[in-house]
């Protein structure tokens, strides 16, 4: 009989993905203490399951000499280094199909919040206040949305947009024409454009050296006045020193943001000091749904892997924007 493969999950995983590998008889299958892994925790695994709290590093690689395999239960992989795991020969995976619904629903709840003073209005009420005229919002209807990324994510905030009868524009220089004609209703804008006509942003790129501080000082200056950010995407995105003078300045009316560049934020942050600013803890891939999703894609790419070699949603990726990042603007 053939040894057993060393499955080691170092994070939180779904009951019924982890069931399905440990009825596997091929498979070892244990869960780590903590997500910080220690040396006989890696010695003898043979395939890591991981979420974000897992760094991956050339350390890590050299405490498991026996490893094979990593599959990342998150559509974000800033925590591994992939050219690490490239040069000791370990493949990679991610899950980037099972957090899409999710991320595209905190979007839109972020948007309303943004919309109308919900926050403020729940407060009233549990106090015993009813001061109505306080709590006038905005409606959404025949809005422009800019969409920075046109990927999973952001076709589908588009489609829903459709809903709001808002008009769409994106930007994003890695799409091409084809995905773009899918739907007449989205008009390709430039990065100048789409700030510059936009009352509501939202953004849904990926961590990449392109779009580090995508939005910083300058853009700040000549975007529409008065407009809305939302972010559940990366906190490095956004510029947090100048997003506060544009908040102070009205620049920017009020902002959703679900990443920031320091997580946990730190209680020291501005951000804090503006009531239009809602805040959420990084909970765009935290529904049930995407966390029993993700874990049973995981679990079933592991078993792909250790059956017949077989990959899918391998990094590092294969696309444009990874691969040959240059310049944000056009």
């Amino acid at each position: 009989m053939a040894q057993q493969k060393s499955i080691l999950i170092s994070d939180v995983f779904s009951q019924e993905a982890l069931l399905s590998l440990q009825a596997e008889k091929k498979f070892d299958v244990r869960r780590a203490v903590q997500p910080d892994l220690t040396d006989t925790d890696l010695e003898n695994v043979n395939a890591l399951v991981i979420r974000s709290r897992t760094q991956v590093d050339d350390s890590l690689f050299k405490r498991a000499p026996k490893l094979q395999l990593i599959v990342t239960s998150t559509s974000g992989f800033d925590h591994i280094d992939l050219q690490c795991a490239q040069t000791w020969g370990v493949t990679v995976m991610h899950t980037p199909e099972a957090h899409v619904q999710s991320a595209v629903e905190m979007t839109w709840a972020l948007m309303m919040a943004c919309q109308r003073p919900l926050l403020e209005a729940h407060k009233q009420v549990k106090s015993g206040l009813w001061q109505r005229d306080l709590l006038q919002g905005h409606e959404l209807f025949q809005k422009t949305l800019g969409i920075f990324g046109y990927g999973r994510i952001g076709r589908r905030v588009a489609k829903i947009a459709q809903a709001f009868e808002m008009k769409v524009h994106v930007y994003d220089p890695y799409v091409d024409e084809i995905e773009f004609a899918k739907n007449p209703l989205v008009e390709r804008m430039s990065f100048e454009e789409t700030l510059k006509t936009s009352d509501i942003i939202t953004f849904h790129v990926p961590k990449t050296l392109e779009t580090n501080k995508m939005i910083s000082a300058s853009e700040f200056e000549f975007m529409k006045r008065g407009l809305i950010l939302i972010n559940t995407s990366r906190g490095s995105v956004i510029d947090e020193g100048p997003l506060v003078i544009a908040l102070r300045q009205g620049w920017v009316r009020a902002c959703g943001l679900d990443v920031f560049e320091k997580e946990p934020l730190p209680r020291t942050s501005k951000l804090l000091q503006f009531p239009q600013v809602v805040l959420s803890p990084h909970l765009g891939a935290k529904t049930a749904e995407a966390f029993r999703q993700s874990s049973q894609e995981a679990a079933q790419k592991v078993r792909d892997f250790f059956r017949d070699g077989s990959t899918s949603d391998t990094l590092p990726p294969k696309e444009a924007w990874y691969l040959a990042p240059k310049k944000k603007l056009d």
